[in-house]
């Protein structure tokens, strides 16, 4: 070992250290995740998300009744980088580099209280603020809690462990209680979590060995391989590569299972957006519906989905993030997972072009804002309306234009469905859809900035403008104009 002469000790500065870990790139959702993994590695088998709007009041918790902390513990797990992250792990344990807790729960708030129960232990709290440690400049946990209801939520079990999320500056901003705007987006916020840890847990959820209480309600699975279809989805024969182990769906057509319920089964996304690659880690969802740079999606496509599992053991050479939302597959297998992705896609396109007619508004639902929605009339014709909840539809019409009122609906009246049907069956290599480029025209983002400044100056935080944006047609299909929205 080569010897070195020791210098000065540097140790980091609190305040800009601590505020740092507010920029760690998560959302709402990626960061209650978080949470609820280390409830599973502590264990438990109820977690019970509870939240409150009262404007800069609002809070959010996460309780469970895992096997708790005593207060040498408890210390440990509201210190940064508590745990080394090359040591090994339980094959059971979902966290990595000891900084959840921190990161996640700062990325959302300014206060997270803890509290905890070990049994044979007294409860406990301790708490980390960000303005009191902005202004004493040090690393200085507090013996604090806001409401007593809290702790005695806590007290009542045998065990177990409460985050508590306070000022939560990055959801509501200043907003006052009468916001209706940041309230609705709040509780928006909140649904569109429930949507997340049903996908992302589900398999915890199927198996019974977790339940997730949303508000007092049970949160379902959602299954992205809709193995509960009838006519039941295609499945290719699982194969090992080390420890990964890779298995792919064809999904039935909706021509097959009726267009009810094939609404009722296309997820928070839809099916377009669904299609690709599912990465679990110990059956822990981490990505969802991307097909990782080896495919781009495709209409045709759309009916692929792949299963890919790896344990918590191949987290370096997976580049697993401290989010847990991204993973990148190492070098010597995506050969494999591209030859496994063409099968797919093939067999996808086959059942798309052979059987059935397109559907044009699979992606009509809560986190997805399209431009185009279609209803039946009473005499059971099809008509195609353009979506008034989009935000640029939405922003038009709030201008009190009555021309922009009534040139939406002569689209509407003159939608080319002649052509459109005489032309489904086409290779759709020549459609628009496959022509899209991979970066978004000037004008594109422009638009998005215009109506960001719009939403923010209504009392919109930014954070949740520039998530509105984003999981609205044609944003979504362009992450870099994330980057425009500031």
């Amino acid at each position: 070992m080569q010897e070195y002469i020791k210098a000065e000790i540097a140790k980091p500065n609190p305040k800009s250290t601590i505020n740092s870990y507010r920029s760690f790139g998560y959302n709402l959702s990626t960061a209650i995740s978080d949470i609820i993994d280390n409830s599973i590695s502590a264990n438990a088998n109820e977690i019970r998300l509870e939240y409150k709007w009262n404007g800069q009041d609002s809070f959010i918790s996460i309780c469970d009744n895992g096997i708790g902390m005593n207060q040498s513990e408890l210390v440990l797990a509201m210190t940064p980088g508590s745990k080394d992250p090359e040591e090994e792990r339980s094959e059971k344990d979902l966290g990595r580099f000891g900084m959840g807790l921190k990161t996640a729960s700062f990325s959302q708030c300014k206060r997270l209280t803890c509290i905890t129960k070990k049994e044979g232990y007294a409860t406990i709290k301790r708490c980390w603020d960000i303005d009191y440690i902005n202004a004493e400049n040090e690393w200085q946990l507090i013996d604090y809690i806001s409401e007593n209801c809290f702790l005695e939520k806590i007290e009542s079990q045998k065990s177990g462990t409460l985050v508590l999320w306070e000022k939560l500056d990055r959801i509501v901003g200043k907003a006052e209680v009468k916001n209706e705007s940041v309230k609705n987006a709040f509780y928006q916020e909140m649904i569109n979590v429930k949507h997340h840890l049903s996908m992302v847990f589900h398999k915890f959820i199927e198996s019974k060995r977790i339940k997730i209480f949303f508000q007092n309600t049970e949160i379902e699975a959602y299954n992205p391989f809709l193995l509960n279809l009838n006519p039941k989805p295609e499945m290719g024969q699982p194969e090992s590569f080390g420890n990964v182990e890779i298995t792919y769906f064809i999904l039935p057509h909706m021509s097959e299972i009726g267009k009810t319920e094939y609404e009722n089964s296309g997820g928070s996304l839809g099916w377009f957006q669904e299609q690709g690659f599912y990465i679990y880690r110990g059956e822990r969802l981490l990505v969802a519906g991307d097909w990782l740079g080896l495919e781009k999606k495709r209409d045709y496509s759309k009916l692929a989905r792949i299963a890919v599992n790896f344990t918590n053991a191949n987290d370096f050479n997976w580049h697993l993030d401290i989010k847990k939302s991204t993973a990148t597959p190492p070098i010597e297998i995506r050969k494999e997972l591209s030859r496994i992705a063409k099968i797919a896609i093939m067999k996808s396109a086959k059942i798309y072009n052979w059987r059935g007619q397109r559907t044009v508004s699979e992606n009509g639902n809560i986190n997805h804002e399209p431009l185009w929605t279609d209803e039946k009339t009473r005499e059971g014709i099809k008509k195609y309306k353009i979506n008034r909840k989009h935000p640029i539809i939405k922003s038009l019409l709030e201008e009190n234009n009555k021309l922009a009122g009534k040139a939406l609906k002569l689209l509407e009246d003159n939608v080319p469905i002649e052509l459109i049907l005489s032309n489904q069956n086409e290779d759709p290599a020549f459609h628009e859809l496959e022509k899209q480029t991979e970066k978004p025209s000037d004008d594109l983002i422009n638009l998005a900035v215009e109506l960001y400044k719009i939403n923010v100056s209504q009392g919109v935080p930014k954070e949740l403008a520039q998530q509105q944006i984003m999981s609205s047609t044609p944003f979504n299909l362009y992450p870099l104009i994330n980057e425009y929205l500031k």
